[in-house]
């Protein structure tokens, strides 16, 4: 596997949202496979930033100016993280749909609403993530462009092949 600074920026992503967000893969399991997949995300992450010879976290950059664009970054991070609409959290909302649909000129001015704040959450994902790259590509500087592989990571201590599978933990738990 490949690891460039979109990579470098995703891990950073997961680490901050942490296991009970919801945030990429964190929705496809269990708290045990949440909490394993964080402390994945965390190692890969200090394992990334060893290859890059950076990092995008302002309390551990060394260079002044790079702190303070990280703050800048976090910040970003974080609202990137905060991003919803009124249909987020939803797994199945067909029930929902229908009374809409049953609701008449009320249920399509609410789908018209909907679909307009879809579309404005896109367009804010897409300017969030536009910033953050070229956030971290400034902070890297000539690593902007840097390519980690899977044997890079190896030879530096960190095996990616331990992410862990939901498959391996139990759908619930009590």
């Amino acid at each position: 596997m490949n690891y460039d600074r979109s990579a470098l920026v995703d891990c950073r992503l997961h680490v901050l949202a942490g296991p009970a967000s919801g945030f990429g893969d964190y929705s496809r399991g269990g708290d045990a496979f949440n909490e394993a997949l964080a402390a994945y995300w965390a190692e890969l992450e200090t394992a990334l930033e060893r290859c890059f010879g950076a990092t995008l976290v302002s309390s551990r950059a060394t260079d002044f100016d790079a702190r303070v664009l990280l703050m800048l970054f976090g910040s970003t991070a974080r609202s990137y993280l905060a991003i919803r609409t009124p249909w987020s959290g939803y797994l199945e909302a067909g029930l929902l749909l229908q009374k809409l649909d049953e609701a008449g000129p009320a249920g399509e001015r609410v789908r018209a609403a909907g679909d307009r704040i879809e579309e404005a959450t896109k367009t804010s994902r897409a300017a969030h993530r536009e910033m953050l790259d070229t956030l971290a590509g400034h902070v890297l500087g000539d690593r902007a462009d840097t390519v980690v592989t899977s044997a890079d990571l190896l030879a530096d201590g960190f095996d990616d092949a331990r992410r862990p599978d939901p498959a391996d933990f139990p759908a619930y738990e009590d």
